[in-house]
């Protein structure tokens, strides 16, 4: 059981070498696969959908609500990120269940997904209340409190990054210790725990990072 990300090979840019690991690999790979999914499902689109098709716009509608009913009407324009966000972590956090090591026990990972919230987040916040809304709010209730609303600021990435890290971690390092400790007979004894550390537990961190970010961009546009 390793827990560092193997590099699989270097590539040299700009006169750097920039290792690339298994966990940038298994992402390559899954943004394929949903590419892939996402042409075999829009292709030839009815206006009385087939099975095909209903499962797609099941889908849609489950974002289309989610955002609604979290974010509100006016926040509809989110819900291509939250979607796209949602599915790629779906994808990366059930990986174990055919046998490849989540890339969301990396933290270069999960930090990427946070740092990519923070910005929304703040970019959002920005652009609904202005600099000095927001400038306001880092001195809010008074000017004392500056420092501890900039640590606020900073360790919401660090948050998010974190939090679902160390659920994905923890899941494969208990799975990893289940699988040496069965020996010959682990090939049969690790099913239910790979259900819900894979399945049950990665579908839940996939919905609290989304739930997260939903709910902080939406606080974030609403500053007075």
């Amino acid at each position: 059981m390793d827990l560092n990300a193997k590099t699989l090979f270097t590539l040299r840019l700009g006169g750097h070498n920039i290792g690339i690991t298994d966990s940038i690999v298994t992402q390559w790979v899954i943004m394929v696969v949903i590419v892939i999914l996402v042409l075999a499902l829009t292709r030839n689109l009815k206006k009385l959908p087939d099975k095909k098709q209903s499962v797609l716009e099941m889908l849609i509608d489950f974002f289309n609500g989610l955002v609604r009913e979290n974010m509100g009407e006016k926040y509809m324009s989110f819900v291509p990120f939250i979607g796209t966000m949602g599915i790629f972590l779906f994808f990366l956090n059930l990986t174990g269940l055919v046998g490849v090591d989540p890339s969301t026990k990396d933290i270069s990972v999960t930090a990427g997904f946070a740092i990519i919230s923070f910005v929304v987040i703040n970019v959002n916040s920005f652009s609904k209340v202005g600099i000095g809304g927001f400038g306001k709010e880092l001195i809010s209730p008074y000017i004392l409190m500056l420092p501890m609303n900039l640590l606020e600021k900073i360790t919401l990435p660090i948050s998010l990054c974190l939090r679902l890290f160390c659920n994905m971690l923890v899941g494969f390092i208990i799975i990893g210790l289940i699988y040496q400790g069965m020996g010959h007979f682990a090939f049969i004894v690790p099913i239910p725990f790979h259900l819900f550390f894979d399945m049950f537990d990665g579908v839940i961190q996939v919905y609290i990072f989304m739930m997260l970010t939903m709910l902080y961009t939406k606080m974030g546009g609403e500053l007075e």
